[in-house]
């Protein structure tokens, strides 16, 4: 019994719980349309002072098929950048979800509304391309840094073909009326791209940590976290290291 709670503590400790709750969040929103109303940006109402949409647009959609792309995929990135350098994860979201909406309240005036997780989900993209390229270089991969590298380029053509065409890759825009917003995919893009640049934190990489309930403070070696041990040592999938057996 002992070792199935231990199990179940070490898994909830490594949840990722921020995302996982900020996509909650979304999904509740999207339930009442009274509450997407009072937070979805509008620039009527930010005349009026109502700055907290600024904030909250984010996380209000404008249709179940918007819903689901852009939570998906944030509740997929942002696991993977919160698990990899937490700080990194949430400066990036904390700014893109800032920069954002004052970018389109100044470059897109004739914007009248704006709702959606997708320039956050750019932002987490990009961070999380950075993070992986960082990790490869110092591993000395050079065919990985050359894959997560056109990985992110991959972005930079998303939003050209978005502000080309003027529609949307995932989220169908025939009959709801909605358009893309390069704008805000191309600032988010920037911060992800800009904090990930930054020195590294080493949240998900101490060497050493208090190990609980070791008596006089003694260390041990802290262990990785089995997905982010592939996914950051893709070597590991051939054979090289012996590593493939963490799974």
């Amino acid at each position: 019994m002992k070792k199935i709670m231990s199990i179940i503590n070490n898994a909830v400790r490594r949840a990722p719980r921020a995302s996982l709750l900020l996509t909650l969040a979304a999904v509740v929103i999207h339930l009442s349309f009274s509450l997407r109303i009072q937070l979805l940006y509008d620039r009527s109402a930010l005349v009026h002072h109502e700055l907290w949409r600024l904030l909250t647009c984010h996380w209000v959609h404008l249709s179940w098929d918007h819903l689901l792309w852009s939570t998906m995929t944030f509740l997929g990135l942002g696991s993977l950048c919160e698990l990899m350098d937490k700080q990194k994860y949430c400066a990036t979201v904390a700014a893109s979800a800032l920069l954002i909406p004052a970018a389109l309240s100044w470059g897109m005036p004739d914007l009248v509304v704006y709702g959606g997780l997708s320039g956050i989900d750019c932002a987490l993209y990009a961070l999380l391309m950075v993070l992986l390229i960082k990790r490869e270089i110092r591993s000395g991969s050079r065919l990985w840094v050359a894959c997560f590298a056109l990985l992110l380029a991959g972005l930079i053509a998303k939003i050209t073909y978005e502000t080309i065409t003027g529609l949307t890759i995932f989220v169908s825009n025939n009959h709801s009326g909605m358009v893309p917003v390069p704008l805000a995919h191309l600032v988010g893009g920037a911060v992800g791209t800009g904090i990930g640049l930054l020195k590294d934190t080493a949240i998900a990489g101490k060497s050493n940590q208090q190990g609980p309930g070791l008596p006089g403070g003694n260390q041990q070696t802290a262990q990785p976290h089995p997905v982010l041990e592939v996914i950051i040592s893709p070597k590991r999938l051939t054979g090289r290291t012996g590593y493939q057996d963490k799974w």
